[in-house]
């Protein structure tokens, strides 16, 4: 065998693919999206209130409220760091190791 695969097997991860992974990195293309696409869903319906103002219904105005909100609490989820979570999952797993 050549030297580089030794090398390759000795620098595998020690964390379990549960922590490497995670939502934010498996889902956070797809949250990311949606929250531009919701984004852009405010800018629409906030745009058409404000050139026909006098047709405009609260209905419209009550969407896009309802829609920049669930754009941030997608971006919010998507950037919020979980470090907290995956040191203690990786602690547990630690621990579950060396008992065995």
């Amino acid at each position: 065998m050549r030297a580089e695969t030794f090398v390759r097997i000795a620098h595998h991860h020690v964390k379990p693919l549960v922590i490497r992974g995670g939502l934010a990195r498996t889902f956070g293309g797809l949250a990311s999206f949606l929250a531009v696409l919701f984004l852009l869903l405010v800018l629409y319906l906030l745009g058409d209130g404000f050139q026909h103002s006098l047709d405009a219904q609260a209905s419209g105005v009550l969407a896009a409220a309802f829609s920049i909100t669930l754009a941030a609490i997608l971006l919010y989820f998507v950037i919020k760091p979980r470090h907290v979570q995956a040191r203690g999952i990786a602690e547990k797993y630690r621990s579950s190791r060396i008992c065995r």
